[in-house]
């Protein structure tokens, strides 16, 4: 009994990268705008730069200095530095995304940053 309770209390035991759920090219519109909607636009809606509503924030990203977003170098990017609260100016203030967010942005923007 020991050893059937011993081999099964570990399999809940590993952690889950919810990252790895995204099979393929991470999408902008299906997996990046939905963590921008849950961490971002409270603060980033119009009010503050850059705009991260869904109609505005692809664009807005886009036409941030150089060097904010660097596609296909996301440990490069400002604006990745910033998630992992590296930068000046980590974000969210005053807490963080899971692992699984950062790794989903980390991802998109190694992919190339892309609209899609």
């Amino acid at each position: 009994m020991f050893l059937m309770f011993s081999l099964a209390g570990c399999y809940y035991d590993a952690v889950f990268d919810e990252s790895t759920l995204v099979i393929g090219k991470v999408s902008f519109k299906n997996d990046i705008q939905p963590i921008f909607d849950q961490e971002c636009i409270s603060c980033h809606s119009g009010s503050v730069e850059p705009d991260l509503t869904a109609a505005n924030s692809f664009d807005e990203l886009m036409s941030l200095p150089e060097g904010s977003i660097i596609p296909g170098d996301a440990e490069g990017s400002e604006f990745f530095e910033m998630l992992i609260g590296a930068g000046t100016n980590p974000m969210p203030p005053g807490g963080s995304m899971s692992q699984a967010k950062v790794n989903l942005v980390k991802r998109w923007i190694d992919e190339g940053a892309l609209n899609n």
